[in-house]
């Protein structure tokens, strides 16, 4: 998964959410931080449905 870091990326969560922008960072155990323009956010690993890269 480091090797996204910087990718643009689309997740769709469990709840059929779509969620773009850029991977920053990414904690093994936890989950996914992204920056969405001025926000970063965290999606937890369990709550992903899909992944994909833009």
């Amino acid at each position: 998964m480091r090797n996204y870091v910087g990718r643009a990326c689309e997740i769709r969560d469990h709840f059929g959410r779509v969620h773009r922008g850029v991977i920053e960072r990414v904690d093994p155990s936890r989950g996914i931080f992204m920056r969405r323009g001025f926000f970063l956010d965290f999606i937890p690993f369990f709550l992903i449905a899909s992944l994909f890269f833009i």
